[in-house]
């Protein structure tokens, strides 16, 4: 599934520290939001993911597919009600020998970090 322009849009892209951010908008008019949890909605974890994954593809140019996750911390709920804007950045994009990506990301939203994520992408 693409959530990229359902779930989430990208409002620009630029280098912070030679690395790539976004910055994107939450729809909170998705559907997902009226069953993930009617009256209190939140962004799934598996959803924040694949928007982490799209923003990749979208920097790199290319469709990639996650291998391993190795840490995943949410560490604040993403509310469609109290977050319309978030800031997703890639400190460490590396690739390996064998043609695979070590990349590290993180979500924000002002001075709340909501997740951060460290994985392998092929």
């Amino acid at each position: 599934m693409v959530l990229q322009d359902n779930l989430f849009s990208i409002m620009s892209q630029a280098q912070e520290d030679g690395q790539p951010a976004f910055q994107v908008q939450i729809h909170k008019e998705w559907p997902i939001y009226k069953a993930h949890f009617p009256g209190h909605p939140i962004t799934p974890g598996v959803c924040i993911v694949q928007m982490i994954q799209e923003l990749l593809q979208a920097y790199l140019g290319r469709e990639v597919s996650l291998r391993k996750a190795k840490t995943v911390k949410y560490t604040a709920i993403i509310s469609p009600d109290e977050v319309s804007e978030l800031s997703v950045s890639f400190p460490k994009i590396e690739e390996q020998e064998d043609g695979s990506l070590k990349v590290q990301a993180q979500v924000a939203g002002g001075e709340t970090i909501y997740t951060k994520l460290s994985a392998t992408f092929q």
